[in-house]
């Protein structure tokens, strides 16, 4: 093995290491993992305002630096009720118009990733959203299909037509 390839190996083992942005919508939910790059933001105060006749697990829409976002429970979109969300916090991912926020029932937080495992539970309603599980210095975490759950709750909140 040449130096080089030893030099792409350790940077290898560095970037899966390397600790990534989680959340946890529900105590009952593994920690789910935000894509490398994306942008957390706990919204201090937030207040969600009700939109009629939508779903329960569409929480509304909240104001982030003038621009309304979307509010959404993925615990309620998993069927769990609100049993030991003590404090829930809205938390806004992403930005521009990639962005939305979602109910967390524990504040997100950096995650060492220790390794990739087989180890997989059913995770009910979200599991078509869910990646690989990996073991982590905070318990279980799983990939999360943000874009994917986004078009599919869409579809659901206008009556099967996407935009």
């Amino acid at each position: 093995m040449s130096a080089t390839d030893a030099q792409a190996d350790d940077a290898g083992g560095a970037s899966q290491a390397a600790p990534r942005i989680g959340f946890r919508p529900h105590p009952r939910l593994p920690w789910l993992l935000a894509a490398p790059g994306v942008p957390l933001q706990v919204l201090i105060e937030a207040a969600p305002v009700r939109v009629p006749n939508t779903p329960a697990w569409f929480r509304g829409v909240v104001s982030q630096r003038g621009n309304l976002l979307p509010v959404f429970d993925l615990a309620r979109w998993a069927g769990l009720d609100d049993s030991g969300m003590e404090r829930p916090q809205i938390v806004s991912v992403g930005q521009g118009v990639q962005a939305c926020a979602v109910v967390c029932g524990i504040a997100p937080s950096l995650i060492s990733i220790i390794g990739e495992t087989d180890h997989v539970e059913a995770e009910g309603a979200l599991s078509p959203f869910l990646g690989p599980a990996y073991a982590t210095s905070r318990g279980m975490a799983r990939e999360f299909d943000m874009a994917r759950w986004l078009a599919t709750a869409a579809s659901n909140l206008t009556g099967g037509a996407a935009t």
